[in-house]
C-alpha cells in the first residue's frame, strides 16, 4: 500500500474539541498509572540491576518504593530533568517509564530486564544516545533503538521505546518525540491514516511522518501540545 499522504489527515473532530479545552496538567502532567512496586524492584534486585528502586506515590502523597502506588507523566518527566546521563540515571529512566507504560500488564517486562542484564553497558549507551537524539531528530533517535527494523534491546519494540523517547524530553511542550504504540496507531488508522500498520514494527521515516503530523495539528490548533493529541488518540484508540 502506497504511504498515505498525511497532509489530507485531520485530527477527528472529537479529538479536536478535546485538545482545545483540555489542561495539559491534567491530562499530561498528572495522567497516572498504577504499578505494583515490590514487583518492579524485587525483579530489579533479583537482576542486580542499577537505576533502582522504581519509586511512586501512595494514596498519602508519601514517595515509597513498596507496594501499589501511582505514577505520573510529571513524575517520569522529573526524573528525565534530574539525569546526569549516567548509564544508572539513564537506566532508572527506563525502568520509570516501562512501570508507567506497562501498569499492570508486565507480561514482557522480566525479558525486558534479562536482556538489558546481559549487556548494561550497550542498553545504557544506545538508550543515552537516543535520549540525546529524541530532542532534536526523531527519526535518528527512532533508528538507534530499532535500526533495519529489529531491537537494539530484545523485546524493547516501538509502542515502548517510543515512551522513552517521549519522556526524555523532560515534558517541554515542544519536545518532537512523541509515543506511538498500537492504541494511537488504531486510532489514526479510524483517522484516515490508512497505510499505517496496526499491529507496530513501524520503520524509522514512519515514526518521523507521526511525530510531525501531530506537530502540525498542534499548530493549526492554535500551538496545542502535541503530546494532548497522542493522548486523546490512546484513549480512542481501542485495545491493542
Amino acid at each position: 500500500m502506497a504511504p498515505t499522504d498525511l497532509s489530507t489527515v485531520e485530527p477527528p473532530e472529537a479529538c479536536t474539541q478535546w485538545v482545545l479545552t483540555a489542561q495539559p496538567q491534567d491530562a499530561i502532567v498528572d495522567h497516572a498509572i498504577t504499578v505494583n512496586l515490590t514487583w518492579w524492584n524485587d525483579a530489579l534486585r533479583a537482576r542486580e540491576l542499577p537505576g533502582g528502586p522504581v519509586t511512586g506515590r501512595n494514596t498519602a502523597g508519601e514517595t515509597v518504593d513498596l507496594g501499589r502506588a501511582i505514577i505520573t507523566r510529571g513524575d517520569v518527566f522529573a526524573i528525565a530533568a534530574e539525569s546526569s546521563g549516567s548509564p544508572t540515571d539513564t537506566l532508572r529512566l527506563l525502568w520509570h517509564t516501562l512501570a508507567w507504560g506497562a501498569g499492570g500488564k508486565v507480561r514482557q517486562v522480566l525479558a525486558r530486564m534479562d536482556a538489558v542484564a546481559r549487556d548494561r553497558s550497550a542498553a545504557a549507551l544506545a538508550l543515552r544516545t537516543a535520549a540525546t537524539l529524541s530532542r532534536t531528530d526523531p527519526r535518528s533517535a527512532y533508528d538507534t533503538l530499532y535500526p533495519r527494523g529489529r531491537t537494539v534491546i530484545a523485546h524493547l519494540g516501538p509502542s515502548f521505546f517510543t515512551k522513552y523517547l517521549y519522556f526524555a524530553g523532560a515534558g517541554y511542550a515542544d519536545h518532537p518525540c512523541l509515543i506511538l504504540d498500537r492504541r494511537v496507531a488504531a486510532a489514526l488508522g479510524h483517522a484516515g491514516w490508512n497505510s499505517l500498520h496496526p499491529a507496530g514494527g513501524w520503520p524509522a521515516e514512519t515514526y518521523e511522518r507521526y511525530c510531525a503530523l501531530l506537530a502540525r495539528w498542534g499548530r493549526n490548533s492554535g500551538e496545542v501540545r502535541p503530546d494532548l493529541f497522542e493522548r486523546w488518540l490512546f484513549d480512542n484508540g481501542g485495545a491493542g
